[in-house]
């Protein structure tokens, strides 16, 4: 860094410069553990921090240039043809490198049609002011003067006036005929042939102007061929001033200098990026400060004019029974109105006291983990939308994340480390109270600016009342059935297990995959398909498995032993351990922010993922029964993720065959077979809904030919006659990838974002992986954002028609419901006209432009749903 002293010269950044330096300055390749590429962040922030160290500039400027054509692109179509595109992994920095320059303080300049050189050739002209420009190229020295220089951060070079004319020996003010003469090859400008730099400069300095040089053109000290070059140019040298030529009247948003003048560190988002990035030497390096919390000043009662003046609450329910009888008594709240005060409230009174704060319609409440709350005291703060959950939208806002517990959100929304304050168990319950409310305000803002409040009012939060009612509820299991069931699959696991110990010779453990490895590959000699990814030894995973099984019936068999086994520990025992000894129902617990894709996750035992297919999964399903007097009723989205695939893609033939209500897996089955729809064999139908599930999601002809084991070749003639009869969905998927590489996220039809790094990675199967993730996000997200926004309008409806009926489980497209004798019609209607419409129901501005179904069915079992 240059020693000269510019703590009082205006500093302007040539941003888009800088960063593609910085990007190509740093060899290799850099990434976090996610998979976020971070070389060109990095090495921007390292210079950032360095400059404002350095100079301590009052005012300091990042120009930027926009995606748009500038007028230079109206006078010459060509100009920068040549430049290569911005590289995938660098696109996807922008916006972070953006946010961390807003951050430190500094303002960001661009206008649509104006490069950065344009707007800072103007600032300079605007202000005249003893000014620093830091740019990485030649593009800015025609504004040097004896109060501007530019500075080269990754060479450390300063160009100067007395510096320039050393160099080129005519003023900087010329140097735009200069290039003008020898061409740009970075901006596809060319140049008269012939002239170099060496030839432009002797030129230039004897005749002073290109005007000169040209009226001059029998006398110039250069050969009769380039005389000639020089006449036969002469246009486009001077077409080339008009396109090197700075543009001195840019629009900046103000001529008022203090506008520019560098702000305060926003600690706060630096550290939040920083974590993100793993910058851990730049987190300490700018030395980030905690803040200072001590332990909140806490009253027996709300004070009267807080009720009145404060907008603003954060509530934290403190239990302080512990051990057996924690669950029997109701927590005492803590309720803090400012940032150190707080008040600890009887939950009975905090009862009475909410409703004096709701009374007023600009008052609101933050909260943490509001299901949580309600599933413990049984009471609904659900009330025009005054409730704001801190967990729920942490995890709206990144739904990538493991975990959404409040020590992690106070210390990433409002820099508080709990676990390093002293104090008692109440102090730091009126502590957690406080930062509910700091953390609360700034996370309803990000909220806000990325418009998901909407969505976290009128579906997630409601949505926690409803999952509070189904584990309460819970769903009736046949424990007698249960039990047989558990037995006979132990029979049927034993023999299974003595036909492998037969023909391996001698008694092993069926779950060990070495003991396997050793018999496959050793014994039986069958050939490795392929490693584990840990280490040397050949895998004997369900894939390879699957691969091996018609090479020899122990394979057969140890797939036979692996799903039996499966079957009885994930489910069977799971049904026996959970459920209820008083009656027998099982009471799963829900997840709101398990999965990244917006998902419901399920544990204790988990449902998620009950079998559907063939005998095993009618086995497992008529464990699930309905009490006497009621049906078990199932409602089932048909093919709703093809249906908001026809809606994302706009794909003119998908949309028309669900508009007629046709089979789509048939009539993709016709197209791919090339057979009437009455000739379609149930085993096409089977291979043409892999293919329109498979195909859809990305898989590839690899992946095709293995799951309906086909030629490669043969999946790929299937693949490339789907998407000939599909061509919406081939650019709907390019386009997706290409989005998400774009701007690092990919969203689903209500707005909800999840971040995708991993299509950035210079792996080849963590991208691929990342690719697969950005096209089946935004349709597997918005079949669980239309699923959630049924549930919750369905439980309004059930509970405002006073009807018996009650949702028991959810389990993706599907919504199991328990349901009166009496009322099998009405809630049938009632819930096919609610799932069908759901979003609008809500109240939500989204819909889909493709017809929703749903199928309604009932029985005394789950097994025996039917119409």
């Amino acid at each position: 860094m240059q020693n000269t002293n510019f703590k009082d010269f205006l500093v302007l950044i040539d941003g888009s410069s800088f960063i593609y330096r910085a990007y190509f300055a740093i060899p290799g390749y850099l990434s976090t553990k996610t998979g976020i590429p971070t070389k060109a962040i990095f090495g921007v922030t390292q210079m950032i921090l360095k400059i404002l160290r350095s100079w301590d500039p009052k005012y300091i400027v990042w120009f930027m240039d926009e995606a748009e054509p500038t007028f230079r692109h109206k006078v010459f179509k060509d100009y920068k043809a040549t430049r290569p595109k911005m590289p995938d992994d660098l696109k996807i920095q922008i916006p972070y490198i953006k946010k961390i320059i807003t951050a430190l303080g500094i303002p960001i300049i661009s206008a649509p049609g104006y490069e950065a050189d344009d707007l800072i050739a103007t600032f300079v002209a605007t202000f005249n002011l003893p000014t620093i420009i830091v740019a990485g190229d030649r593009d800015l020295y025609s504004i040097i003067n004896d109060k501007v220089v530019i500075y080269d951060p990754v060479r450390d070079k300063l160009m100067d006036k007395t510096e320039f004319l050393k160099r080129y020996q005519f003023p900087p003010e010329v140097f735009p005929e200069f290039r003008a003469l020898t061409g740009d090859k970075s901006d596809n400008i060319p140049g008269v042939p012939g002239i170099g730099e060496k030839t432009a400069i002797t030129l230039l300095s004897k005749f002073k102007n290109l005007e000169n040089i040209y009226q001059n053109l029998n006398k110039l000290p250069v050969s009769l061929k380039l005389r000639e070059n020089l006449s036969k140019y002469k246009e486009q040298v001077f077409q080339n001033i008009s396109l090197l030529k700075l543009n001195l009247s840019a629009p900046l948003p103000s001529t008022e200098l203090e506008f520019y003048k560098r702000k305060e560190l926003d600690y706060q988002t630096l550290k939040s990026l920083f974590k993100e990035l793993e910058f851990r030497k730049l987190l300490s390096d700018i030395e980030i400060p905690e803040r200072k919390m001590e332990i909140p000043e806490i009253l027996s009662s709300l004070p009267e004019e807080a009720l009145k003046s404060e907008r603003s609450f954060g509530i934290y329910p403190f239990q302080p029974q512990t051990g057996l009888f924690a669950s029997l008594s109701l927590p005492e709240i803590f309720l803090a109105f400012s940032e150190n005060k707080v008040c600890k409230i009887p939950f009975e009174k905090f009862k009475n006291l909410i409703l004096e704060i709701f009374a007023d319609s600009e008052k609101q409440i933050f909260i943490h983990d509001y299901k949580n709350f309600f599933k413990t005291t049984g009471f609904s703060l659900m009330k025009d939308e005054k409730v704001f959950d801190l967990k729920l939208s942490a995890y709206l806002l990144n739904p990538g994340l493991k975990k959404y517990e409040l020590e992690n959100i106070l210390q990433d929304h409002a820099d508080i480390n709990i676990g390093s304050i002293k104090g008692t168990p109440e102090e730091k319950a009126g502590l957690k109270a406080c930062g509910i409310l700091i953390a609360g305000k700034k996370l309803f803002k990000k909220l806000e600016e990325e418009k998901l409040i909407d969505w976290l009012f009128k579906v997630e939060e409601p949505l926690s009342e409803v999952l509070v009612s189904m584990e309460k509820k819970g769903i009736k299991i046949d424990i007698d059935y249960v039990r047989e069931l558990s037995q006979e699959y132990q029979k049927k696991i034993r023999e299974t297990e003595e036909k492998l110990f037969e023909i391996a010779g001698y008694r092993f453990n069926p779950r060990s995959s070495q003991e396997i490895g050793r018999i496959l590959f050793n014994k039986l000699k069958l050939p490795p398909v392929k490693k584990t990814p840990k280490s040397a030894l050949p895998s004997t995973d369900a894939e390879v498995l699957e691969e091996l099984a018609p090479l020899h019936p122990f394979v057969r068999l140890l797939l036979q032993y692996r799903s039996l086994y499966k079957l009885k520990s994930t489910y069977i025992d799971a049904f026996l351990k959970y459920a209820s000894l008083k009656d027998h129902r099982i009471h799963t617990e829900f997840n709101q922010t398990g999965t990244a894709t917006g998902r419901l996750s399920s544990q204790n035992p988990n449902l998620q993922n009950i079998p559907v297919k063939g005998e095993e999964g009618l086995a497992i399903r008529r464990a699930f029964i309905s009490e006497d007097g009621y049906f078990l009723c199932s409602l089932d989205y048909s093919q709703i993720e093809l249906r908001i695939l026809a809606h994302f893609s706009q794909d003119e033939n998908l949309k028309k065959a669900f508009e007629k209500g046709e089979d789509i897996h048939t009539y993709t089955a016709c197209i791919i077979f090339g057979v009437p729809a009455e000739k379609v064999t149930p085993e096409m139908r089977r291979l043409s809904k892999t293919i329109n599930f498979g195909i859809a999601y990305g898989m590839s002809a690899y992946g095709l030919s293995k799951e309906i084991k086909v030629g490669i070749k043969e999946a790929e003639a299937f693949i490339e006659r789907y998407f000939a009869r599909y061509p919406g969905i081939k650019e709907y998927i390019e386009k997706t990838k290409e989005f998400a590489k774009t701007h690092g996220y990919v969203k689903t039809l209500v707005g909800r974002k999840r971040y995708v790094p991993e299509i950035l990675s210079p792996n080849k199967g963590v991208r691929e992986f990342g690719e697969r993730i950005a096209v089946n996000t935004p349709i597997q997200g918005s079949a669980a954002d239309l699923i959630k926004t049924a549930m919750v309008v369905l439980y309004k409806e059930i509970k405002k028609q006073r009807l018996k009926a009650e949702i028991l489980l959810q389990i993706h497209d599907e919504l199991i419901l328990e349901v009166s004798e009496d009322e099998i019609t009405a809630v049938k209607k009632l819930a096919t006209e609610i799932m069908e419409e759901p979003f609008s129901r809500a109240g939500l501005s989204v819909s889909l432009n493709v017809p929703i179904k749903v199928s309604f069915s009932y029985g005394k079992n789950w097994a025996e749903c039917k119409e």
